[in-house]
């Protein structure tokens, strides 16, 4: 069932209640007479996907190419071939071609791209798209009333957008929009080879200014939406990061080296009891995952001086 919980008049956070648990949430802009914008709705099943096109969609823009953001995109081409897709550049060459995802995302290079291919392509049913329109993110669009400013937000992925909604015929209330920015339990993601922990950072106090300078109701791809100014959410973000730097930390000692293997799927990002369960093919993405966010915070701990290696992948605290 699609849920739409009004933000003002015509604006709505869409989102599914299945069950399926790899999905998000988006913006419908809603004008039946002169066509409606989506934003980011990824939902699983295809009547989901027929619903939502009851709206008369013409545009669908996307916030980045993660798969729980676009691998639904094909229906929306598949029923109505004139729907307009805008992607953030460099994003967009990844919905034309999915080999180019992997070779950037990392997945390739680190064996696991045919992995990651097969979770995309059977278990997720993602195709390419025929016909995708690149945008710079900043880039600026009218649609009749609407006033829609796109962010550039990297960090998460190379051409991660928000999205600032404006209705300029009427004196409603902004929408600001942060696909994913961390607004969940979770906290911020960085666990692709392009993610980059201090562009992370960057985008959240971005974001933050932007939020905190005008009267915004603020959505992301996960999460509920927050119509109370909320100044302190952001800075929530940064104590979680600076946490999962204390935890990779404490894990070190002086004396006993320590690699990526004493670390992984120990409770930092995943735990072992969280992965047993779990098929081999899809295990090794989430040590994939895990494995790039944890060497963010030690290359970081590393230029700090916190700790230091002494062998291939292999370090200890800094005793100095």
């Amino acid at each position: 069932m699609l849920i739409y919980e009004k933000l003002v008049d015509e604006i709505f956070l869409v989102y599914s209640n299945t069950s399926f648990w790899f999905k998000c949430q988006g913006i419908l802009i809603k004008n039946k007479n002169l066509g409606s914008i989506l934003i980011d709705c990824n939902c699983f099943y295809k009547w989901e996907v027929k619903k939502l096109l009851k709206n008369h969609i013409e545009a669908y823009f996307v916030s980045h190419v993660h798969l729980d953001h676009i691998y639904n995109l094909h229906f929306y081409e598949e029923y109505n071939p004139k729907i307009k897709f805008y992607c953030p550049i460099p994003e967009d060459k990844y919905l034309r071609d999915f080999n180019n995802f992997v070779r950037d995302n990392g997945t390739l290079d680190f064996g696991i791209g045919d992995d990651f291919k097969k979770f995309a392509f059977e278990e997720l049913n993602f195709k390419e798209l025929n016909s995708v329109i690149g945008f710079n993110p900043g880039t600026e669009y009218d649609f009749k009333n609407i006033h829609l400013k796109t962010i550039h937000i990297p960090g998460h992925s190379p051409g991660q957008t928000a999205f600032s909604i404006e209705d300029t015929s009427e004196n409603k209330r902004k929408i600001l929009f942060v696909a994913d920015i961390g607004l969940t339990k979770m906290g911020a993601w960085y666990g692709f080879k392009y993610s980059d922990l201090k562009t992370v950072r960057e985008s959240i106090k971005k974001i933050e200014n932007i939020y905190l300078n005008d009267d915004y109701i603020i959505a992301s791809g996960h999460g509920p939406a927050i119509f109370e100014k909320q100044p302190e959410i952001f800075n929530e973000l940064l104590i979680k990061m600076n946490e999962s730097e204390k935890k990779i930390l404490n894990m070190f000692d002086t004396n006993n080296p320590k690699g990526l293997d004493d670390l992984i799927f120990k409770g930092l990002f995943f735990n072992e009891s969280y992965i047993k369960p779990i098929k081999e093919d899809r295990r090794s993405i989430l040590y994939f995952f895990e494995n790039n966010m944890i060497m963010s915070h030690i290359n970081e701990l590393v230029e700090k001086g916190k700790i230091v290696e002494v062998g291939t992948n292999q370090w200890i605290l800094n005793s100095c």
